[in-house]
Formats: C-alpha cells, structure tokens, sequence
C-alpha cells in the first residue's frame, strides 16, 4: 500500500460529520486493482466505516444475489 498524503476534508453523514485526510493508495478487490483516494477519520475515536460512492465504487459493477449468497464484481469497463 502506497500513501501520499492529501488535504484535509470535512465529510458530512445523514448522522454528523467528521473531519478526514485523503491519502492516494491502490485498492485491490478480488484480484483488481483500482487507484483510489480514501479518507481516514482525523480522530482515533471515530466508530463508523463510510463508503463513498466515488473512487471506488464508480470503478466496478457489483451484482448481489443476497438469498444464494453470491457477489459478482468486475471492472465497470468490461
């Protein structure tokens, strides 16, 4: 994992918002790799996990079948 440190940003949930860096590092998912830039928590004592929709998530297509159990994922692109 590679970190190059990025600005700081305020981030606003439908519960609050926190302040967080930004850090440039490659993501790997099911044997994908995708260069995305993700924000940790400015403080130790944030509880929560946020997924954003943009970085990653606009990179793939997910596909969930929740009653067998199964993820699909490939990159948006195929």
């Amino acid at each position: 994992m590679r970190l190059k440190p990025e600005s700081r940003l305020r981030l606003s949930t439908v519960t609050g918002s926190f302040d967080a860096y930004g850090h440039m590092l490659t993501l790997e998912t099911f044997g994908y790799s995708f260069d995305v830039t993700v924000y940790f928590a400015a403080h130790e004592a944030f509880t929560r996990n946020v997924l954003g929709r943009r970085g990653w998530l606009d990179q793939v297509r997910l596909g969930l079948v929740e009653y067998e159990s199964k993820l699909y994922l490939s990159r948006y692109n195929k």
